[in-house]
Parts: C-alpha cells; structure tokens; sequence
C-alpha cells in the first residue's frame, strides 16, 4: 500500500475515460504533464526538484530521479532525438538513477534503469494501456486482483529469470530492466523494445578504473549538487567509504552513519574509523545496534497485537521483516535535517563479479581457469560434486530450468525443515537449486511446478553464457531488493540512493574483462585501482564483511512467540499457501541459519505484505 507520502507517478492515455479511472489514484496525486489535448498525461507525487521537463519540435522528455540533467542539457538532447532508437543512449550518457518518459513522433516510450531499480509496470482497464513506477498504484488504478500463483513463488527465498518479474497482481505486468514500454498516445497500441544492453567486457582493469572513478564522481555529484543535507552510510566497507569520501571532495556539511554491531567478529566499526580519520570534513555518527528495533521487532503493540503496516513496498520483500528497523534508520538521518541519504548498496554485485564466469573460462581459456580454480580451492577446499558437475555441464538455460521443474516434483519437502531435498547445484549452474520450504501446500508446490514448466517451454537466459548470465542476474536482483528496501523510506520530503545502481556505473563495470574485474588473488581489484588515490591507504588492505548473524539471532529468540502467533490466523493459510503447523513449530526452536536464514524471511514477509495489501486503500481525491 502506497504510504501518505510515497513518491509515485502513472502514464495516463490520451483518452477521455482516463481522467474517470485517475480518480482511483492515491491522495496528493497530482498532473506533471499534460497531452496536447490538455488531458492528463503524467500524474504523480514527486520528489521537488527531481522532475526536469523540456521538448523541441514534436519531442517531449521528462527525466523523473535523481540525474545530473539540467532543462538545458534536456533541450539539447530532445533537438538531437529524430527517432526513437535515439532515446537508447540517454540512460548511460546522464549520470544518475532516473526514469525517462518521452513522446517521440507517434509513440510514447516510458524507460526504468538497467539494473532493475526503476522499473515501469503496465496494464490494460477497457482496453486502453496504463503504465506506473509501482505494481501496487497501477493494481488500485486497474481494481487488479492478487494472483495467487506469484504470491506462491515469492515464497521461495530466490527465483530463476523471468519469473522474479512477475507481479503479485493480475493484469500488471513488469517490463524487464533494459527495455523500454513503447504506446500509441491513446493507449490503444501498446508494445516494448530494448534500449539497453549489456556492453562487450573489453577494457582491461586499468581502462575500466579510470571510466569508473568518472562515473562515481558525477553519480555523487548529481546527488549533492543542489540538494539540502545529505547523510550516507560509512560501514567501513570499500562501497560506502568511497562514496563518502567522493561526496566529502564535493560539499562540506556531510553527516555520515556507521552502526557499532556487538557481535566481535564484525570489525566494521574499526575501518569506518580508520576511514573517518581521513576524513575530518564529514561528521561521524557511531550509534550502537540495540538502538534499532531488532530484525523481527518494532511489529506488535504492548499488547502483543501487529501494529498498523503503511508505506509498503509494491511486492512481498524480506526488507519487510525489518521494516521498522530500517526505518528507524531513516529516522537518524532525519533528526539530522537530512533530505537525502547515499548508501552503498550494489557495490558488491558489480564489483565482485559471479563465479560461473569460471565455466566460461574453462571453455575460452582453460588454463586460466584451472589455474584460478586451483586457487579458489586451496582457499575455500576442494570442490563438492554439484560444482564438479556443474563445471562440466553444458546444458541450455531452457534444459537446466526444465530439470530444476522435474526435481520440484520428485524431491517433496520434509515438514519439519525448511529445504526440499538435497542442494542440486552450485555457483557454476545458470542458478542456484530450488529450496522450496516445507510448510508449502500441495497446492502452493502445484502452482509452482506449472509456473516453471510453462516458464521453461519459452524462457531465455539474461546472456548466452552463464557469468554474465549470473552476474545481470545479481545485479538484477539487488536492484529489486534495495528497490523495495527505498520504498520503505522514501517520502517526497526524503530519499535514499544507490549510485552503485546508476545505469553509467553499471555500464562501466560490466564492459571490464571478468577475469580482471574478479579474481581470487585480489579482493574488488577494480574500485581499488579506481580510488586508490581517494580511499585511505589502509582501507584498501580489508578483507572481512560483517554480517548481522548475532543481533537477527538476539531478535528472534526475542520476537519469536509474537511471530508465531501471526501464524494462527494467517491470511496465506486462508488462500490455501502454507500449512501454519510446520511454521509455528519453526518459531518454537532457537534460531539456526539452516532452518531460519532464507525460506522463513520470505513467507514471513509474504505475511506481513498480504495483511495490508488486502486492506481497503483510502479514499482517493476527487481530480
């Protein structure tokens, strides 16, 4: 459900019934633009100052986000657009993370990001195509239903491409990142074309450290230029520290965040102060993690009863099991006048690169794979025999999906754990093995079953070979999840943002040979060499991440009994989803990552989702 402040916007068609169904739209919705006829054509809550609008000719852009574009530049750019492939260019030539909208010759083309950050839904009501930036207005917009065979795959903790694009509604459907929603002006026509692709990985470290260094600096720059005061995350990690230290050479006034985790084995607290000292222009806030409400807290009341949920994301995601955690973050940012908060999100998608680049090096180069193979080895063990298999396999995305289809079948789950079956794969597979939680109903394993059956009749992977295919998958997911993780803060007087996730910085890390821009010598080799004359001299030495193990383990043991009460009146149970027995005995054993890490996060916020999006919405404004 779309919180009182959400920022949000929809495409309207050129049609006379459209002003009726806008009335359906949520409060403060308000036109952008309008068609030529003086009917709506974009209306939303928008951040201020992250709409720029110019046209020249019959052409028209509207760049909606966060982008160093000004009405000039825009101007320029509309003067040079003849056809719509000269649209393509425009996502990876500003910097920033925006939408584009644009009406070109006939046609009006809507565009999210290559990462899957922005994305662009649509939909038909009486025949005329609808778009938005959110599933869950344009499902309002449409009266859309919940479709109950995506609500039983967001059960499942991860899943194969496509289907993670599918929607919890019916009749609102997701356009894939990289591709561009195309529509006649009077929403009759409606079809979509790609404006992105994955760039060849020909620079060499260096090249690609120098294009990346610029990339970063304006993805910073966009962002501080003229907004009023900006936070960011300063976790002692090299993502966050390199945009902290890009954004102190821009602006002073920088407040910067770092959470001491009492957990001893998680030493970012040590490197974020050793890159504070570098650093004497930024103001470093070190806030203890108990003043958070843990990862399954900040639900109930006093009396044990689930607080009103608001501000949802527009799909079931795990952020939500620490929604009011995550926002108490927000709040920090806040109290210290902030209106725009920079993470570091994304980072370590882009930056380390996915191991089944291997199985592409052991057919191009195999010595350098053997020899790079040996060395992940000697440092992780010798390889198990899924990882051995999967080396060697070369079966199509299609074949590998099918059989993943097969095995959801025969491998029925045991009640009492979480998995069903055995791991069937590894990193070197076109995707990690299914784990399908045993609390699922025959009914949910069938709708799933079918799902990928029919997904595998069709499907194509992201890339022909399984790296790059596994790496736009990453990024792909990371940009879904932080997405979510935003729209649980976001406000139009607040942002947070990913510049990680920027199209330009993405583009850069991608064209990067694999085989340098990862490698098991060498930990992120590329932002290393990309800053190494901006990150202090002894943060380019870390090796560790933290992981949050400890306080999720504290909070549920905490939290347990309330979590397990959700589950006597669930709503997923009343659509036939899980059966609730397995999942109260779950929340009766002390927490374990192999029973409580993946497949309980993503039924629980499932829950948490469904109890509000089944709620009756607000009343919209009268337009």
């Amino acid at each position: 459900m779309v919180g009182a402040g959400t920022p949000h916007f929809v495409v309207l068609p050129d049609h006379e019934s459209a002003a009726a169904a806008a009335r359906r739209l949520p409060p403060g919705t308000e036109p952008v633009l309008t068609h030529r006829s003086g009917r709506p054509w974009v209306a939303g809550r928008l951040v201020p100052g992250q709409v720029v609008v110019a046209e020249h000719g019959g052409t028209r852009l509207a760049v909606i986000g966060h982008s160093d574009v000004t009405e000039a530049r825009l101007a320029e750019a509309a003067a040079r657009v003849r056809a719509p492939r000269d649209l393509d260019r425009l996502g990876t030539t500003w910097a920033g993370s925006f939408h584009l909208v644009a009406h070109v010759g006939d046609r009006l083309h809507i565009q999210g990001s290559a990462s899957g950050l922005r994305r662009v839904f649509h939909g038909r009501l009486d025949g005329l195509a609808f778009a938005a930036d959110r599933a869950d207005v344009l499902a309002a917009l449409l009266g859309a239903s919940l479709d109950r065979t995506a609500l039983a795959l967001r059960l499942l903790p991860s899943l194969p491409h496509p289907l993670a694009d599918r929607t919890p509604w019916r009749n609102v459907t997701a356009v894939p990142p990289g591709t561009r929603l195309v529509l006649s002006p009077d929403g009759r026509h409606q079809t979509t074309a790609r404006w992105w692709q994955a760039p060849e990985p020909v620079l060499s470290l260096e090249e690609g450290a120098t294009e990346l260094a610029r990339a970063l600096e304006d993805a910073v720059r966009a962002r501080t230029r003229d907004t009023g005061t900006v936070t960011l995350d300063l976790s002692g990690g090299l993502d966050s520290t390199s945009l902290t230290a890009l954004a102190a050479r821009e602006r002073t006034g920088l407040t910067a965040f770092t959470m001491d985790n009492p957990d001893e084995a998680d030493d970012d607290l040590y490197w974020a102060q050793k890159a504070a000292a570098h650093l004497p222009q930024v103001h470093h806030v070190v806030y203890p993690s108990h003043d958070l409400p843990g990862f399954f807290g900040g639900f109930f009341g006093t009396d044990g009863s689930l607080l009103p949920l608001d501000a949802l994301p527009d799909e079931p995601a795990v952020a939500l099991s620490s929604a009011p955690r995550i926002r108490a973050v927000r709040d920090k940012a806040v109290a210290h006048g902030s209106r725009l908060h920079i993470d570091g999100f994304g980072g370590d998608q882009l930056l380390t690169g996915h191991p089944a680049y291997d199985h592409d090096l052991l057919r191009s180069r195999p010595l350098l794979a053997l020899k790079r193979l040996r060395t992940v080895r000697a440092l992780t063990g010798p390889a198990g025999g899924p990882a051995v298999r999967d080396l060697l396999d070369s079966r199509s995305y299609r074949t590998w999906l099918a059989a993943e289809a097969d095995a959801l079948a025969v491998n029925a789950p045991n009640a009492a754990n979480s998995p069903a079956g055995p791991r069937r794969s590894s990193v070197f597979a076109w995707g990690g093995a299914l784990q399908v939680p045993g609390w699922l109903t025959p009914e949910a394993r069938h709708l799933i079953g079918e799902a990928l059956r029919q997904t595998a009749r069709t499907a194509h992977p992201l890339a022909p070979t399984r790296g790059r295919h596994g790496d736009l998958l990453e990024i792909q997911s990371v940009g879904r999840m932080i997405r979510q993780h935003h729209q649980l803060v976001d406000t139009t007087e607040f942002t947070q943002s990913s510049p990680f996730l920027d199209d330009r910085v993405l583009h850069v890390c991608l064209a990067v040979r694999p085989e340098q821009r990862a490698t098991p010598w060498e930990f992120k080799p590329l932002i290393k060499t990309a800053l190494a004359g901006v990150l202090p001299r002894e943060l380019l030495t870390r090796r560790t991440k933290g992981d949050g193990g400890r306080i999720a383990a504290e909070s549920f043991e905490k939290h347990r009994r309330e979590l397990a009460g959700l589950f006597d009146s669930s709503h997923l149970a009343e659509l036939g989803l899980v059966d609730p027995a397995p999942l109260r005995e779950l929340f009766r054993r002390p927490y374990s990552a192999r029973h409580h890490e993946r497949t309980m996060p993503a039924t629980l916020a499932c829950e948490l989702w469904i109890r509000t999006a089944q709620r009756p919405q607000p009343e919209s404004q009268e337009r």
